[in-house]
């Protein structure tokens, strides 16, 4: 997926492997030679729980009650790969997901219960070149879920730094890719591709332009189409392996009951993956990192009728890292720790889920388990607890902050530091046919 719309996350966690991450604009996975004639079906699905309590509830400038919430995730997907032709590798991806979320801060109490949008993808890769396997594919994002909550279900829209899903649907979205890979050698690949997503318009329930943020004014987004430039990396042999990707995207204005909002400023995302498999069954070590920075975004100024930009950079960089060992336990069993740590060097307007994310640093640690129950049948199992430290949110001493987006002063209670802790858990299995 692209990113700039929920079409763009994951919907299944790294224990789901590559059956989570596939997406027509990153083919760094794309085997060098052909595979054999035969079509394979892998369905894929978890069930993942996240409980959380913190200082204040989520918006922390809403009220300064305690907080508290809880979600229950579902994705599921399925996956479908053969070859229709000698030189062609056709891959279909099709994915969606259902969600209760639940938040019982007092004077925030709201709950969810949904469908999630559908994800269609599909991948052609022709062989018939020397050094060079051409792939074009089509992403299509089906509005199946809730854009748009009225009422208290407003309040189930909680931090997607506390649970993993912050949003529950948009609109149609349809994203085609077009790309090259090129197999260095029998170790090596590297892939370029271009993507571009026509993003269609969809209802939300309140705007976060308005001056008053406690209405709910039915209102119209359209947001910005993307572009997406991706360059990528792989590297494996023996018992290393290594990738990296790095994408650029610029995205066009997001419009709101007919009215130019803002512009997204041009968003760079760098992502890498180092794996290493110890000696004498030792296991394997994994290492992730990431980082996402973005330009300044063109906004509605005081008064000025045209978008301006913005004098300081509204948005935050996000720096991930995550570590995971893996030690086996005979032929079917493998367990080992989990740790990740995440800095968001300050407040934001996330435009992937309409709402402001608080600055913050994240930590998580815990353990999984992974059983292989035959060739084509695996279990899993994770467990985290998370401690999160909120930046503060200071306002004027009116109780007011300015808003680009409000186009004026709103109103809003001053955020200390917030505390937060909770906990994810997680079973799931992966089936090959």
């Amino acid at each position: 997926m692209l990113p700039g719309g929920r079409a763009a996350r994951a919907i299944c966690a790294a224990c789901l492997g590559a059956l989570a991450t596939m997406s027509t604009a990153s083919a760094a996975d794309v085997p060098v030679a052909p595979p054999k004639e035969v079509w394979t079906v892998t369905f894929a699905t978890e069930v993942r729980y996240y409980s959380w309590k913190s200082d204040r509830g989520t918006p922390t400038t809403q009220n300064n009650q305690p907080g508290a919430g809880s979600q229950v995730y579902i994705p599921y997907a399925m996956q479908i790969v053969g070859k229709p032709l000698d030189d062609i590798k056709l891959t279909v991806l099709v994915r969606s997901g259902w969600v209760h979320s639940h938040q019982t801060t007092a004077g925030l109490t709201g709950t969810v219960d949904t469908i999630l949008d559908t994800v269609g993808s599909g991948t052609l890769t022709y062989y018939g070149f020397q050094g060079v396997q051409p792939f074009v594919g089509l992403s299509v994002n089906a509005p199946t879920g809730r854009s748009a909550l009225f009422g208290s279900a407003a309040n189930a829209r909680m931090d997607p730094d506390l649970v993993e899903i912050g949003s529950f649907g948009e609109g149609w979205n349809i994203g085609p890719t077009a790309g090259l890979n090129f197999p260095i050698t029998s170790a090596l690949m590297i892939t370029t591709s271009v993507g571009y997503t026509w993003r269609d318009a969809f209802d939300r329930e309140r705007s976060s332009s308005e001056v008053d943020p406690t209405k709910q004014t039915p209102t119209s987004i359209n947001p910005g189409d993307v572009i997406t430039g991706t360059a990528a990396i792989g590297y494996q042999n023996g018992p290393w392996a290594l990738s990296a990707t790095g994408t650029i995207s610029e995205e066009t204005t997001t419009v709101e009951n007919g009215a130019d909002l803002y512009r997204a400023g041009r968003r760079y995302v760098g992502t890498g993956t180092v794996s290493y498999t110890w000696p004498e069954k030792w296991g394997q070590t994994t290492v992730t990192g990431s980082y996402a920075h973005s330009n300044r975004n063109q906004v509605k100024f005081l008064a000025v009728p045209v978008l301006l930009t913005e004098l300081f950079n509204t948005n935050s960089d996000v720096y991930r890292i995550a570590v995971q060992h893996l030690f086996p336990l005979g032929d079917s069993f493998a367990w080992g720790p989990t740790g990740s740590y995440l800095h968001r060097n300050h407040n934001t307007y996330d435009s992937t889920t309409f709402q402001f994310v608080p600055a913050k640093d994240r930590w998580a640690a815990g353990g999984q388990i992974r059983y292989a129950a035959g060739p084509n049948v695996t279990f899993n199992a994770r467990a985290e607890h998370v401690w999160v430290e909120e930046g503060a949110r200071p306002a004027l001493p009116d109780g007011t902050q300015f808003s680009v987006l409000a186009n004026g002063f709103v109103t809003a209670l001053t955020a200390p530091q917030v505390s937060s802790t909770g906990w994810m858990l997680s079973g799931g299995a992966n089936v090959k046919f």
